[in-house]
């Protein structure tokens, strides 16, 4: 029998081979076996990349950089699963450029920090993976704050900071904020906003950064009525939904022509009922909490001829009898869709939803039953004030105190739309959703943001109080945002100011190729692994989540190293263990303690 040899197999025999391959490292590794193997991969590099990244990561849209995208999604990826965590403060510099008034007379004194709504986008504008403009805007109490920055060969950072109110009070606030993305026609250095201020005053500026101006382009009617937040979400039309104070809802489209905006439809209530919730599930859908206990969640179909209910979850389906009388679970306070992810079908078909049992529900519009999975943290019953989809199989929760982070795992369950799916739906083009099969399990973690922001955390925002800089955080995660579904960056919300995550792992930041991951991911540090620009590095605790069954184990906090510098032997007790090398070693277990890495 005649043997053949890898090398001496047809090229596309082999390109086969690399396509079962579970890891870009792996790929890599296969055309580094012999000249002729290089070669092969190296002539169909791109197109297998493309193929590894639409198979291990179907639902996230990538510019065709194939190779980084791939590095760059699987680094991701392996940091998550290793709790790759970098955490710094958002700090202002010292010089920023002001557009509108630039000094203001506060006409009340504020006891707490603003809770700032947050909105960011990168868009790849150059020819590589790190050629991109990152855009970063939050609403600072009455101010808007903006950073874009420019990656790549022509490198850039700018600061603004704007303010249309002379006398600004807590009715100023800013509540609601949305960039618009560059697929809307905008000029060079001109970013478009949409922002909405307690008072009901909800407008479309064009900043110019290069000229430290703006202009006013739309205003949103809101018939006097007091806003509680805003949501905007792009599709066929652009529509954004305003929730009042009082309980009403507001659509309008934000791509027409006119400058002077009504409502093209309203959701209005019976009686007056604070504490509703709106959110856009897509372009034609829109969810909306009652705070009735018989129709809790009403969904409803968006056309030209008006609103049209489709769907409605009762409190009565959900299985939540035992904990009534502790919670109001009508009371729904996050609402997340998953249009971009595997377990996606139509636009707004699957959705998150934190109800007021403190429980976050997966809810699929094409299934017979209420829910398809529910996740539940047993160690915090803190009301849930965000949730946010991040990237293709994880969502993270912001608690109501302890300034707690909490990442759940979206694979972690025996849901499959392809189950859940009616008798007459039709099928999604993506794969379901697979169990975790990667190298290390999946780790149910909360994260602990409670550290001492520095003096400058609150530059330039004068008007708010400063005993924050006094003591650590420990309130609520207000909002959250990522750039793009790539991204490894979330930028978190808290009383006064921002925190942002990176999940990268340390052995990619400071391995031996970390010069693409400081090139390609340009997070922002320099040769000895310090923030290149002003953000305050902040040292990670956490601890891991017992199963909600599970009545008798005990969570241990886990603390960041605050070096980056670490032994050899952390580093190989990461690869043994699953760990990023920058969490500490637990204690050794007693004989009544269980072993642990």
């Amino acid at each position: 029998m005649t043997t053949i040899t890898l090398p001496e197999l047809p090229s596309e025999i082999l390109c086969n081979i690399a396509l079962h391959i579970p890891s870009a490292y792996g790929i890599t590794r296969l055309a580094q076996t012999c000249r002729r193997i290089y070669k092969i991969i190296a002539a169909e590099e791109s197109w297998l990349f493309r193929a590894f990244i639409q198979d291990k990561f179907p639902a996230i849209q990538t510019p065709p950089f194939w190779k980084d995208a791939a590095c760059a999604l699987t680094s991701r990826s392996r940091a998550v699963d290793r709790l790759g965590i970098v955490g710094r403060f958002v700090i202002l510099p010292e010089t920023i450029t002001r557009i509108g008034i630039q000094r203001e007379t506060r006409r009340d004194n504020p006891t707490m920090g603003y809770r700032p709504p947050i909105d960011s986008y990168e868009a790849w504008n150059g020819g590589s993976w790190a050629d991109k403009k990152e855009v970063l805007a939050w609403g600072a109490g009455e101010k808007l704050l903006m950073r874009t920055k420019q990656s790549g060969k022509h490198q850039r950072n700018n600061w603004v900071l704007f303010n249309d109110v002379n006398e600004p009070s807590s009715h100023d606030d800013i509540l609601g904020l949305h960039l618009l993305e560059p697929e809307h026609g905008k000029e060079i250095d001109t970013e478009n906003v949409i922002f909405g201020r307690r008072q009901g005053d909800i407008r479309h500026i064009a900043l110019s950064i290069a000229d430290a101006t703006y202009d006013d382009k739309k205003i949103f009617r809101t018939q006097g009525l007091e806003l509680n937040e805003t949501d905007l979400i792009n599709g066929s039309t652009s529509i954004m939904c305003a929730q009042f104070l009082q309980g009403s809802t507001a659509l309008y489209h934000t791509d027409t022509d006119e400058q002077d905006v009504q409502p093209f439809a309203w959701i209005r209530p019976e009686r007056s009922s604070r504490g509703r919730k709106s959110k856009l599930l897509s372009s034609s859908r829109i969810a909306v909490a009652t705070m009735d206990g018989k129709d809790s969640l009403v969904i409803s179909r968006i056309s030209p001829d008006g609103l049209f209910p489709e769907q409605t979850i009762r409190v009565s389906s959900l299985d939540v009898e035992s904990k009534m009388g502790h919670y109001t679970c009508q009371a729904i306070s996050a609402i997340e869709p998953l249009n971009y992810h595997p377990l996606a079908g139509s636009p707004g078909d699957v959705f998150l939803a934190a109800w007021g049992d403190r429980t976050v529900r997966l809810h699929d519009l094409r299934s017979p039953r209420a829910y398809e999975g529910t996740y539940e943290d047993p160690t915090d019953d803190n009301f849930i004030y965000s949730v946010r989809a991040f990237g293709h199989d994880r969502f993270l929760i912001g608690s109501g105190g302890n300034a707690l982070i909490k990442l759940f795992d979206l694979r972690c369950t025996s849901y499959s739309y392809l189950e859940a799916r009616g008798p007459q739906a039709a099928a999604p083009s993506n794969a379901p959703i697979e169990h975790n099969q990667g190298q290390y399990p999946s780790k149910d973690f909360n994260i602990f943001l409670s550290a001492q922001p520095p003096p400058s955390f609150n530059r330039h925002i004068t008007s708010r109080p400063t005993r924050m800089g006094s003591y650590s955080y420990r309130g609520p995660i207000y909002s959250m945002s990522t750039p793009s579904p790539s991204s490894p960056t979330v930028y978190t919300g808290i009383a006064g100011g921002l925190i942002r995550l990176d999940f990268a792992s340390t052995d990619d930041l400071t391995g031996p190729v970390k010069e693409w991951y400081d090139c390609n991911l340009d997070l922002g540090f320099d040769a000895e692994m310090k923030p290149a620009d002003e953000s305050s590095l902040i040292t990670v605790a956490g601890y891991e989540r017992p199963d909600p069954d599970d009545l008798t184990t005990t969570s241990k906090l886990r603390k960041q190293h605050g070096s980056w510098n670490l032994r050899l032997k952390d580093a190989h007790r990461g690869a043994e263990t699953g760990w990023d090398r920058r969490w500490e070693a637990l204690e050794k277990p007693g004989a009544w303690r269980r072993q642990d890495g």
